[in-house]
């Protein structure tokens, strides 16, 4: 008998503490998840291009829940078939169609290999910034041919 008192007193305890942490009062406080960081999506990407040409326009989706960095918001880098970067471009939020701040952004853009460039797989990278430096960024592989 004097143990089973105990542990409904234990549970009674724990039971008050858990309520006094999520009341909303000053006594306690709420656990939030940390921010997420950005989220680039590509909508109808292509996934080759003759030499020479440009593929379609496409379109970039940009999550940032952190809001938009106000300068150097949008990274875009380019690699070639043996792995070399050989483009490596920032824009502004101004320059990809959004305002510094913003928490959802979407902008066209396409992607060519000039004529002389090498056919083989290509890579095609779009990082976005937040106001609190945190990137998230989606690779997209083109193959190019003759």
């Amino acid at each position: 008998m004097q143990r089973t008192a105990l542990i409904l007193l234990a549970t009674g305890f724990l039971a008050t503490g858990l309520a006094a942490c999520g009341d909303g009062g000053s006594s306690g406080g709420s656990i939030l998840p940390p921010p997420q960081g950005p989220t680039v999506s590509f909508i109808n990407a292509p996934t080759s291009v003759r030499v020479g040409t440009s593929t379609p326009a496409f379109t970039v989706q940009v999550s940032v829940p952190g809001g938009a960095r106000p300068t150097q918001f949008i990274e875009l880098e380019t690699f070639n078939p043996s792995g070399v970067r050989v483009q490596r471009e920032f824009f502004s939020p101004q320059q990809a169609g959004c305002n510094p701040g913003a928490t959802f952004c979407s902008f066209s853009t396409d992607f060519r290999v000039a004529l002389g460039d090498p056919i083989g797989v290509w890579q095609f990278r779009i990082t976005a910034f937040d106001q609190q430096n945190r990137s998230g960024s989606q690779t997209l592989l083109i193959t190019a041919f003759q």
